[in-house]
């Protein structure tokens, strides 16, 4: 019993420790991804928010973004004891804590690295509670062999061995599900008790562990989701727009197609958030999300970047015609009125075009000459789109 007691002990010790440290590092690797921009913009604030996300988790007490010259952007810290993080090395796997570091990429670019500290002392509270358990069982079932080992007979024998192959099962099987049959009232029958006790301790434990890396993945889940969505409208955010484009525009000049950018600005919006509130601008740019949801194609991709700005990417070879006719669509779609509360409020939309490689052949030109063409829309009356010339617009 003893020796099983500290063989399960020690097997998972070494398999919780292992599991915290695989799950330590999909942190960091999730909190790098989420906070690559903050560091590739220096702010040190959303890089903080960033880190802060890690509180849920309670066996972390330190995370940081660390700069490629080794400075500090942001350190989160759940005990103000930590005053210091020890950039040497790539990763610290100890006894009594976890130290995982990860570099921070951008577009194939290293900008920083991440460091998650975690400590060890929940596993090991949980680890002695069990030891003192089994402990005690191991101790009875010690002192019940010792006083009636003289009694045992065939009936006695028979239990004890059924005993010792279920024991060797679990440690080969790792199933704390599995039961002693219990004969009677005898000393036989208190041992398959105190064993049947230690297995429901055993099985709980595992139970809670798993329970736990569930709620981690899904949090993983929820820190995804917030990372490239819009809180408001459902739509993909800035940080995926930016991806996004991107990658678009290295598949243009990488295989000779073409995409294009359609820049949107609702016209006369701030005067609804003024009058109206809001609470009211935010249920507006719902309405307006879905309808440009119901306009574009399932593989267009339409963001809210900020405001009420939107922005959509047509890819897959588009010509300046049919970017000007999916422009067309959405600005005939958002001119009729939205239902607010019972009240009808009216915004239409300012739209400018601008297409890769024609106008531009790099991410920040082609949003620039897009944003161009957005004001020249707005000058030209309002409520209709523009295509970015360059002839015109260098005038």
């Amino acid at each position: 019993m003893a020796v099983l007691l500290v063989t399960l002990l020690a097997y998972q010790l070494v398999m919780q420790r292992r599991a915290l440290a695989e799950d330590m590092r999909a942190h960091a690797m999730v909190v790098g991804s989420n906070g690559a921009a903050a560091i590739m913009f220096g702010n040190a604030d959303e890089a903080y928010e960033t880190l802060a996300s890690l509180k849920h988790i309670p066996d972390i007490t330190w995370a940081a973004f660390v700069l490629p010259n080794g400075r500090e952007l942001a350190i989160y810290q759940r005990d103000p004891v930590a005053s210091g993080v020890d950039h040497a090395g790539v990763e610290d796997i100890g006894w009594r804590s976890l130290l995982v570091r990860r570099p921070v990429e951008l577009h194939g670019q290293l900008i920083g690295s991440v460091a998650v500290h975690a400590s060890l002392a929940s596993l090991y509270r949980g680890l002695a509670m069990q030891a003192m358990f089994g402990g005690l069982a191991a101790t009875v079932a010690l002192f019940l062999s010792l006083v009636f080992s003289r009694r045992m007979a065939s009936g006695i024998v028979r239990p004890l061995l059924n005993l010792v192959q279920l024991t060797e099962q679990v440690r080969a099987e790792q199933d704390f599900s599995l039961r002693a049959t219990v004969y009677g009232n005898d000393e036989t029958g208190r041992l398959a008790r105190s064993f049947n006790d230690m297995m429901v301790q055993l099985e709980s434990h595992d139970a809670r562990i798993s329970a736990e890396l569930q709620q981690r993945r899904l949090a993983q889940q929820q820190l995804n989701q917030l990372a490239y969505h819009d809180p408001v409208t459902g739509l993909y955010n800035r940080h995926y727009f930016k991806e996004k484009l991107e990658t678009a525009v290295t598949e243009v000049m990488r295989y000779a197609t073409s995409c294009a950018v359609l820049f949107i600005d609702l016209d006369d919006f701030k005067i609804v958030n003024d009058t109206l509130g809001h609470e009211t601008g935010d249920s507006l740019l719902i309405l307006v999300a879905e309808r440009l949801r119901d306009t574009l194609r399932s593989n267009d991709v339409v963001c809210r970047i900020g405001g009420d700005e939107f922005a959509v990417i047509l890819e897959n070879g588009v010509s300046a015609a049919q970017a000007k006719r999916v422009a067309s669509n959405i600005v005939a779609a958002l001119s009729s009125p939205f239902v607010v509360g019972g009240r009808q409020i009216g915004v239409g939309a300012s739209l400018g075009i601008s297409l890769c490689p024609d106008h531009a052949s790099d991410t920040a030109s082609l949003l620039r000459n897009a944003d161009i063409a957005m004001y020249r829309a707005k000058g030209n009356g309002k409520n209709n789109y523009h295509l970015y010339e360059h002839a015109k617009e260098n005038d």
